[in-house]
């Protein structure tokens, strides 16, 4: 099952799995069903950082049958019109933003093929419970991400059946844990690097913790994907809200992340920097003499005082004097910085 390690270009031009880290703004359902605040959230995703926003394509009559009014009161507030998917796109293009949504049901897939979407999300929820849609999806052929909070070990080998049996490689696997918000002593990210040697594909983490912290951190452990929920208020009546990142706490995530990207340099470190190496040439003790000493005189390491000085012999070339028997050239005197010329 296992395949070679990949990345994925999208049209956009990022490439996915390469050396920054593809964060995405889950804006989901955090728009209260406002067309203005929909917008507005895309923006404030650009100026956060984010290298795209993702929705969630949600239709309560084609999700249930019969639901209750407790269901029909929630999908009140998180549903997202049909209609409105190709204007999001528009703007999201407008912005240079990718666009893409999370479908959960089959005619969802049908819509966005119709808007051309790059890729595609599947959440959870969909991969652990919906396998007709997981086929349908990887028969786009596009590279989908999809996360794995409700699956076992068997049922995500089961997940990855499909896009093989589909010939669609382009699929990358994030860790996600379907708590919400998730505590930090439940997050294994372990699981990223099981994954990657399993699957042989670009790893993320879909954060569904509270606060930055967790997703920096998954870029320090390999993760090349974040998914983090994005809400312009977090006190919104939506039930993603209370766990997602406000625009300026994005942004200090998303710094972080760049940050921490920098301190992932593969090259092997076989010598010390400039910079290093000007500082130890400022730093290095030299041989001063605590004596008067004649010509001739062997030299003796209880000749000198260390000190630092730019000058002058080096302290750490002194076993090397006293082994070949080397003696004072001329006559120095106490407190003189010990030089190669007075060396015979």
């Amino acid at each position: 099952m296992s395949v070679k390690k990949q990345s994925i270009s999208l049209p956009s031009g990022f490439q996915v799995g390469g050396d920054q880290t593809f964060i995405i703004a889950e804006i989901g359902s955090n728009f209260n069903q406002s067309w203005d605040l929909a917008i507005e959230s895309i923006d404030a995703a650009v100026e956060s950082g984010a290298n795209a926003v993702k929705f969630q394509s949600i239709n309560i009559d084609k999700l249930y049958w019969k639901p209750s009014q407790e269901t029909i009161e929630l999908h009140k507030k998180i549903d997202l019109e049909e209609s409105w998917h190709q204007k999001l796109k528009d703007h999201c293009d407008k912005r240079s933003i990718t666009f893409f949504s999370s479908p959960t049901y089959l005619d969802a897939v049908d819509l966005l093929e119709a808007i051309d979407v790059p890729l595609y999300k599947l959440a959870s929820a969909q991969i652990g419970t919906f396998p007709q849609i997981v086929r349908k999806v990887a028969r786009t052929h596009k590279p989908v991400i999809f996360s794995t909070g409700l699956v076992n070990d068997s049922e995500l080998d089961k997940v990855v059946d499909i896009f093989e049996q589909e010939q669609n490689p382009n699929y990358m696997i994030l860790y996600c844990n379907s708590i919400y918000p998730t505590p930090y002593h439940k997050i294994h990210f372990n699981l990223l690097e099981q994954y990657r040697q399993k699957y042989g594909k670009v790893v993320g983490f879909s954060d569904h913790s509270d606060g930055p912290y967790t997703a920096i951190a998954a870029v320090a452990r390999g993760a090349k994907i974040i998914e983090k929920h994005f809400a312009m208020d977090r006190n919104l009546p939506v039930p993603d809200a209370e766990f997602s990142l406000e625009p300026d706490d994005f942004k200090m995530m998303v710094e972080g992340i760049r940050i921490v990207e920098q301190t992932l340099n593969t090259n092997a470190r076989d010598h010390i920097e400039s910079e290093e190496t000007q500082f130890k040439e400022s730093i290095r003790t030299r041989l001063v003499l605590n004596k008067d000493v004649a010509k001739g005189k062997l030299i003796e390491e209880s000749d000198f005082n260390y000190l630092r000085h730019s000058e002058g012999v080096d302290c750490r070339e002194l076993s090397a004097l006293i082994a070949g028997g080397k003696t004072y050239r001329i006559s120095c005197s106490k407190g003189a910085l010990l030089t190669k010329s007075d060396v015979s």
